[in-house]
């Protein structure tokens, strides 16, 4: 992005955009692709992505490729969102997003190709647990192929289904529905 006074920045790119194209943030800015503007000036059911959780703080959800987030309803100071997860929670009506689809729609179909991709990617081969000794991993060792147990990571802790949030997690309240499983 090229701002009128000279300065450059980047910017979550909303599908549809074009170069040349010129773009609001503000209370100056109208609900079209790629303005950033608070939850209360926008139109109900609008699709918006780069979500700000306090007012101030910065984009902070729905800004992986392809994903977006729906304004479903405003109440009082807070705004009801439909989350990528399916997850529906408030968020005060001050904070920033940007309207649109965050670009690269497609790219969870994208393949490597083949694992020599992934090297020169800097990625390193990773080695099942199953396969080690145990002293190397909690699910290693065993007669023969074991199946090793429950799946759990080198420190022990379990890998699949494990609920990593806090119970009494501060933000609890303001979650309406939780994600489905």
């Amino acid at each position: 992005m090229h701002y009128a006074d000279g300065e450059k920045r980047y910017i979550l790119a909303p599908n549809g955009l074009k170069v040349g194209q010129v773009i609001f943030s503000g209370s100056k800015a109208t609900p079209e692709v790629g303005n950033a503007m608070k939850l209360k000036d926008m139109p109900l059911g609008t699709i918006v992505h780069n979500i700000e959780l306090r007012p101030g703080q910065g984009g902070k959800m729905a800004r992986s490729a392809g994903t977006y987030a729906q304004l479903t309803a405003r109440d009082g100071k807070y705004a009801t969102m439909k989350m990528p997860s399916g997850e529906t929670r408030m968020i005060l009506v001050e904070c920033l997003a940007t309207i649109g689809v965050v670009s690269n729609v497609d790219h969870n179909k994208e393949s490597a190709g083949k694992a020599g991709v992934n090297r020169w990617k800097g990625r390193r081969p990773r080695v099942r647990g199953v396969a080690m000794n145990p002293v190397d991993h909690p699910m290693g060792g065993g007669e023969g192929r074991a199946s090793g147990g429950h799946p759990r990571s080198r420190k022990g802790l379990l890998a699949k289904g494990y609920k990593t949030r806090k119970l009494k997690n501060k933000s609890n309240k303001y979650i309406i529905e939780r994600r489905k499983k």
